[in-house]
Formats: C-alpha cells, sequence, structure tokens
C-alpha cells in the first residue's frame, strides 16, 4: 500500500539533461506570501505550480475523530493576496503532484526512493531526520480533535508519539540521502521532496534544521542558502523557480520562491 502511494506517473514536459546540482546558482529566497493555516482549516498537505507559474495550488487534510478526511482545496497566486478556496483539485494540479511525489524520476526510472519500515527505538527529544511534518504541517486544529477547526495535524501526532519507547518509523532514501522520514505519521511522498524536470536527476528535499537541499543523480548536492523550516518543496516544470512553504508563526506560513540558474553545460 505504502509503495502504491508512491506514483510514477510523469509530468508531460521535454527531457532536460542532467544536472550538477553544486553547480546551480539559487537566488535569496523571495518575501513571499503569507498564509494562514487556521483559516484554511487542515493541515496542509500539497502544493502545486500551475501551468504558466502564476500561481500555486494548496490542499489541506481534515480528518474528524471517527478517521474520516475532508479534503479542501485552494488557489493562491503571488500578488500579497490570500488563498482562494476552489471546489475541486484542478486537474493541472493532480498531474503536478503525480510527477512531484514519484518513486522514481522523472524520465529516469533508475533512480529511486528506496522506503523502509521498521519499528525503532525513540526518545522525547527525537526528531525525524530530512524533513519533520511538525515543522510545515503546523497546528491546523484546537484541542487535537477534529470537526471544524481541523482535527489534529500530522505534526501535533508525530509529536506526541515523540514520547512512546517504540515508533513506527518510514525512512525514504535516495543516494545515501535522507529524503523524508515520518515517525508513527501516515508517509507521505512529496511533502519533504519534489523532482526536477524531467530528465534532469534533481530533487530538492527537507534537510537537518529544515532546510532545503539540492540533490543530483550522481549524489551531488547543495542546501539552499536562506532557506529555513522548509515544507512542500516544489520546482516548475522548467525548473527555473522553487516554491515551498515556511513556517512563520504557530499557524502561519510564507509561501516562498527561490530563483534558479543552470550552468550552460554541466
Amino acid at each position: 500500500m505504502l509503495l502504491a502511494m508512491m506514483l510514477t506517473v510523469g509530468l508531460a514536459a521535454a527531457p532536460a539533461p542532467a544536472v550538477d546540482a553544486t553547480k546551480i546558482v539559487c537566488a535569496p529566497p523571495t518575501a513571499g506570501v503569507e498564509i494562514d493555516a487556521g483559516k484554511l482549516k487542515g493541515t496542509l498537505v500539497r502544493l502545486a505550480w500551475s501551468p504558466d507559474g502564476t500561481q500555486v495550488y494548496l490542499q489541506t487534510a481534515d480528518p474528524d475523530t471517527r478517521g474520516n478526511v475532508k479534503l479542501r482545496h485552494y488557489t493562491v497566486g503571488f500578488d500579497g493576496q490570500p488563498p482562494k478556496s476552489v471546489e475541486q483539485e484542478p486537474a493541472w494540479a493532480s498531474a503536478y503532484w503525480a510527477w512531484k511525489s514519484a518513486q522514481s524520476a522523472p524520465g529516469i526510472s533508475s533512480l529511486r526512493i528506496s522506503v523502509d519500515q521498521q519499528q525503532k527505538r525513540v526518545s522525547a527529544t527525537s526528531n525525524p531526520a530530512g524533513g519533520d511534518l511538525a515543522k510545515g504541517a503546523g497546528d491546523s486544529g484546537s484541542g487535537g480533535k477534529g470537526g471544524s477547526g481541523g482535527g489534529m495535524s500530522v505534526g501535533e501526532a508525530a509529536g506526541a508519539a515523540y514520547q512512546t519507547q517504540n515508533a513506527n518509523v518510514v525512512t525514504m532514501r535516495l543516494k545515501g540521502e535522507v529524503v523524508g522520514e515520518f515517525v508513527n505519521a501516515p508517509p507521505l511522498p512529496g511533502t519533504t521532496f519534489g523532482w526536477g524536470p524531467t530528465g534532469s536527476g534533481l530533487i530538492v528535499f527537507t534537510g537537518a534544521g529544515g532546510r532545503l537541499v539540492l540533490l543530483d543523480d550522481q549524489g551531488r548536492k547543495q542546501e539552499i542558502a536562506g532557506t529555513k523550516d522548509g515544507y512542500v518543496p516544489a520546482f516548475t516544470a522548467d525548473g527555473k523557480k522553487l516554491a515551498y512553504l515556511e513556517k512563520s508563526a504557530k499557524k502561519k506560513f510564507l509561501l516562498r520562491v527561490v530563483d534558479l540558474a543552470y550552468p550552460t553545460s554541466s
């Protein structure tokens, strides 16, 4: 079931040449649009770029006490306006997420994320490597209960799990790097990483301290300066921009964008 979640559908795009992650020039993150998660109801679980790069789609998951989950859908531009509620997930967002969250790199099926699931002993101070959902999902509910207000967030559930001696840990790795780790929480591919353009061999993931890291198919990596508390990092289809959510307050995030410049040859 876990592997079934790791989608392998690629977003239609012209293949790009493989890229050396260390040679990409990353501009400082933009100031960003503020996202008030308290008003969106639920835990933020998806971010997808529109095909023209003028807006992004956000999805929240709002569980109730019986385990049912209500999904809510929003679009937001870069004009400073708050997210706009939409009736359903746009078709372009579904296609984008399938590409972003796949287990294999778009256009390079041999470049594949490994998934390991095991029981581990953790202490109250343990923290998932490669991106804790508590850093990105935020506090969506009140009192950890379902219904209006959002229910217990994935981050809160994971936080409560750290108080136990034993935990179920799902770890996702690529080229020896942890690109996602989930402790007593549902593994959600794409929340801690995002693939680059088809054929580029690039991936971006949330590393130590919530800083974003670029990694290529040869295992070369570059930490993006100025990033912190990063969540749902996402490339545009052409790879020229990178969006992510940065936690700025208890229930607030900044939608930030990093411009990327590539070498003429790699």
